[in-house]
């Protein structure tokens, strides 16, 4: 085992660890002294607004892919962030079948994870609704993630086309109290 080297009577290296230390507790999974109130569990963001232009690589994801937004996402909404693919399940999948389906929503910050949901089967529909929470630390990274990942299994019971329509929020970073509903919704083609 390596010794650890000492930062030594550097203020400003002592400062800067410290520092590092309070962030990490602040949003990694360690016990940090606010309260995890029920409160903080909330409906996952799958739209995230930002104040400033996005990169163009990430304006063509709202517009890609086989994902359909409700309410639809206009052509000119050039500061909105999506999930690479919010939606991830096979295209084409086996009646009377498990089927899984991972959802993948947006952490404003670091402070930010998944926090498991629910899941409905209606003859060919599921419904999914994917919550978040925040850790309650008074100090996040400031990083948005698209990767909270939520797990869910479904049988579609016949073939014929199947719908997930997975329910979520769409946020504005830097306002908090800023929620629209949204859904997102995919088909499968489902196969006897």
């Amino acid at each position: 085992m390596r010794p650890v080297r000492p930062f030594g009577d550097s203020s400003l290296a002592s400062s800067l660890f410290a520092g590092s230390l309070l962030a990490l507790a602040a949003c990694g999974g360690a016990e940090t002294s606010a309260p995890m109130l029920d409160a903080q569990r909330t409906l996952a963001a799958l739209q995230l607004e930002s104040s400033a232009a996005l990169p163009a690589s990430l304006n063509v994801r709202t517009h890609t892919g086989n994902t359909t937004w409700i309410p639809p996402i206009g052509a000119n909404e050039i500061r909105l962030l999506v999930p690479a693919q919010v939606i991830e399940v096979s295209d084409t999948v086996r009646a009377g079948q498990s089927v899984p389906i991972t959802v993948n929503t947006i952490g404003e910050n670091g402070c930010w994870q998944s926090d498991g949901g629910t899941l409905t089967q209606r003859g060919d529909s599921a419904f999914i609704a994917a919550f978040d929470r925040h850790s309650g630390a008074q100090v996040c990274t400031m990083i948005w993630t698209d990767r909270l990942v939520h797990a869910f299994t479904t049988v579609f019971p016949k073939p014929g086309v199947g719908v997930i329509r997975v329910n979520g929020r769409r946020i504005k970073d830097a306002n908090p109290s800023y929620s629209l509903p949204v859904t997102a919704e995919r088909t499968v083609i489902v196969v006897p």
